[in-house]
């Protein structure tokens, strides 16, 4: 009997390991589909408008996915190099519960390469100490640990942070209530700041 329920545990774990599978494979072939022309084929964007996604949470990921397809997020709009003009709302209007799943397994397993871009170092000394006291709780380890299942902000590009800082602003991009608290008394100056920090690497330095 022993034996048999071994067997049986063991037949289950090889299941799952297959449905994992499968549903990393079919995040794939949808990503290089509908992704890969901005977000690049293991969501490492080369356009400085654009996040790299690589990395990030499944749970993170799932989030995004779908306050853009509810409408809950505002995508901007966007035409890729040989493409034709986009945004998130679209891109995800048509996507069920099981694709946004698989894209999500599938760009939480790729690699999350930062820009490292050149910043204000002065300014981004004062972004360290602010992060450290506004963002670590959320966004810890300087902006690169994934099981905060929020946004990897460490080397993302000026260009995507600055944008994503306005939208914060002005109530396109959804955020959590204690994180809308704190943002809603940063200063200018301090939202700059913490910009250069992390375009500078954050935590990944």
């Amino acid at each position: 009997m022993a034996k048999v329920k071994t067997l049986v545990a063991a037949l289950g774990l090889i299941s799952l390991g297959a449905v994992s599978v499968s549903a990393m494979a079919d995040g794939a072939s949808m990503a290089k589909d509908k992704c890969s022309a901005c977000h690049g084929d293991d969501g490492n964007a080369k356009d400085p408008h654009l996040p790299n996604i690589a990395g990030f949470s499944e749970t993170a990921l799932h989030d995004m996915l779908m306050e853009f397809k509810d409408g809950d997020r505002i995508g901007d709009k966007f035409k890729p190099e040989n493409g034709e003009e986009t945004d998130m709302n679209k891109v995800t209007k048509d996507l069920s519960e099981d694709d946004i799943n698989a894209l999500a397994k599938y760009y939480a397993g790729q690699k999350y390469m930062p820009h490292f871009g050149k910043a204000d170092e002065k300014l981004a000394k004062k972004g360290a100490k602010l992060a450290d006291k506004k963002c670590e709780k959320c966004h810890s380890d300087g902006g690169t640990n994934p099981d905060d299942d929020a946004s990897l902000l460490a080397g993302q590009p000026r260009e995507y942070l600055t944008r994503s800082f306005e939208k914060l602003s002005n109530g396109e991009q959804p955020m959590p209530k204690k994180m809308k608290k704190k943002f809603k008394k940063l200063k200018d100056e301090q939202k700059k700041a913490l910009i250069e920090y992390y375009v500078s690497g954050g935590g990944a330095k």
